[in-house]
């Protein structure tokens, strides 16, 4: 693979976006890591030097993407706004979401030699489905239900009408131990899911392999692919929220768990993985992971379970 082949890949210092960047690094791309001109990602930045070529500080708000398109095999689009800040902050996700990823493709549109714009969208696209444990497909009907799923619709769309090549990955719950930690609210929404929810894990090294796998692939060109880890990581909301608290050497009990639905869903990845060939991780990885992270702290918290348990529902009503 020539060197001179580059990728932008914005949000780069995000937890995904590092993973993408040691990916296509290790493949010889040539790399341009984006990202928000702070503090915590000008460290990160400084730790991952060997893992990018040049790095453009930019708020996506108000950058021109023009200039930098020339000569770029392809764009990786991490940038953007995630819950819950979505909901509590829409004209800040709306700005970062939705107008600047049409900029985006705007510059795109208006280069001789467009690039590759891939655009990780998410499963939670799809709402509420019935029967729970169907497995959805790509070309079932999407139905946004906040901010966040409506904004990856309308880029969905928008991508759909343009003359740019694009690649869409509606990713499933995509999380490792370097990702643990949650703020409370969004623990207290997922502990009121019913423990029953369908829930399909994908790892994220598996998400950026994906991502890797969707350039130069011209099967992957035009396409909105399902990015879950198969059969093996079709899980339930209670046996996710379980992995945490059973490395710590605890069992949740259902009933700690409420009654609503969530927007996750079983998927059928058998076209996305034929084309993409990125399932390498299962649950059972994840699981395994969690018991290193933690469980060093079994000792001190699996005689206390009961206090645990008791604690944790009081601060999670």
């Amino acid at each position: 693979m020539s060197t001179q082949k580059n990728i932008i890949v914005t949000g780069a210092f995000g937890r995904l976006g590092q993973m993408v960047l040691a990916e296509l690094k290790q493949r010889g791309y040539r790399l341009r890591a984006m990202d928000l001109d702070n503090p915590v990602n000008r460290k990160v930045a400084g730790k991952l030097g060997d893992l990018y070529d040049e790095v453009i500080w930019a708020d996506l708000r108000k950058f021109d993407f023009t200039p930098v398109l020339q000569d770029v095999t392809a764009v990786v689009h991490l940038g953007a706004v995630l819950p819950p800040l979505t909901e509590t902050a829409p004209e800040l996700a709306r700005a970062v979401n939705v107008e600047a990823t049409f900029r985006l493709i705007d510059a795109i549109e208006h280069c001789t030699a467009k690039p590759l714009l891939i655009y990780p969208s998410s499963v939670t696209v799809f709402g509420y489905p019935e029967p729970m444990t169907r497995l959805m497909r790509a070309d079932d009907a999407v139905a946004p239900t906040d901010n966040y799923t409506r904004h990856k619709v309308e880029i969905e769309q928008r991508l759909a009408t343009s003359n740019i090549p694009w690649c869409v990955l509606r990713v499933g719950v995509s999380v490792d131990s370097r990702t643990l930690g949650a703020d409370l609210a969004t623990m207290r929404q997922l502990f009121n899911v019913r423990p029953d929810n369908p829930l399909e894990y994908v790892h994220p090294c598996d998400v950026a392999t994906a991502i890797a796998n969707a350039i130069d692939n011209p099967r992957a060109v035009g396409r909105i692919f399902l990015l879950g880890g198969g059969s093996d990581c079709q899980v339930t909301q209670h046996q996710f929220l379980s992995t945490a608290i059973n490395a710590l050497g605890l069992q949740l009990p259902t009933n700690m768990l409420g009654s609503e639905r969530f927007y996750t869903s079983w998927m059928d990845t058998s076209e996305s993985q034929d084309i993409l060939q990125f399932q390498h991780h299962r649950f059972a990885d994840y699981q395994a992971d969690m018991q290193n992270r933690l469980g060093g702290l079994r000792w001190l918290v699996k005689p206390l379970g009961p206090l645990v348990l008791w604690a944790m529902r009081k601060v999670l009503k």
